[in-house]
């Protein structure tokens, strides 16, 4: 990625494809549209304890209020708030895989430099202008967890997966913005929206029903 020129945040990113004013909201379906992800935050702050647990539904849950705040009325001061909450739910739960592949012991250890990271990523880009470091940031992880699913035991690695594979959808969703809208009731990125936040409620319950336990064993450990 650093071999590459600084990538420049670009304005037509902010021209999404349905920009329908509905009850007074602005852009109502990318607004409305952030609920899910207060329902799984709430779930998750709820039924877990751990530091990463509450990082991750944390951040989870400030993406409703960043991401309606940004699509309220789209520009790139906006986007900060957005993408800042999105970092440390990224960057959490990096840390809460790698502590389910390699051990409770250096995934507590990485947790708060890579949620550190993540947020300098984002103060770097509206710094330096150079998307590069939360490039990085966003897709790493999701090219590492596929690959920590294959290759170690991972408690209730069915439940990440389909996280993982929900996650997918909703990329596709944003990079086909205009054309899903032109077929479809709802744009891309409104599925986006609803394809992320259900990706996190199966977060929330991989968390529940197998990483959590984890955690409680290797602390009673």
């Amino acid at each position: 990625m650093f071999l590459v020129a600084p990538i420049a945040q670009p304005e037509s990113y902010h021209a999404f494809a349905d920009q329908r004013r509905i009850l007074g909201i602005p852009n109502f379906w990318n607004v409305i549209s952030n609920l899910p992800f207060a329902v799984a935050g709430l779930a998750g702050l709820r039924a877990l304890r751990d530091l990463g647990s509450r990082l991750l539904f944390a951040g989870i849950f400030l993406t409703t209020f960043g991401s309606a705040y940004y699509h309220w009325a789209p520009d790139t001061p906006r986007l900060v708030w957005d993408r800042l909450p999105i970092t440390v739910a990224y960057m959490s739960l990096l840390a809460l895989v790698i502590a389910a592949a390699f051990g409770e012991r250096i995934g507590r250890r990485l947790l708060l430099p890579l949620v550190a990271l993540g947020l300098a990523s984002v103060v770097w880009w509206r710094v330096a202008g150079d998307l590069r470091p939360y490039v990085l940031v966003q897709f790493a992880p999701m090219l590492m967890i596929p690959i920590a699913l294959v290759f170690f035991d991972i408690p209730a690695r069915r439940q990440l997966w389909i996280a993982v594979a929900l996650y997918g959808l909703a990329k596709l969703g944003e990079l086909f913005d205009r054309e899903v809208f032109s077929v479809l009731l709802l744009s891309g990125h409104t599925w986006k929206h609803l394809l992320a936040g259900l990706s996190t409620w199966w977060i929330y319950r991989w968390r529940e029903s197998g990483g959590a336990r984890m955690s409680e064993a290797e602390g009673a450990h």
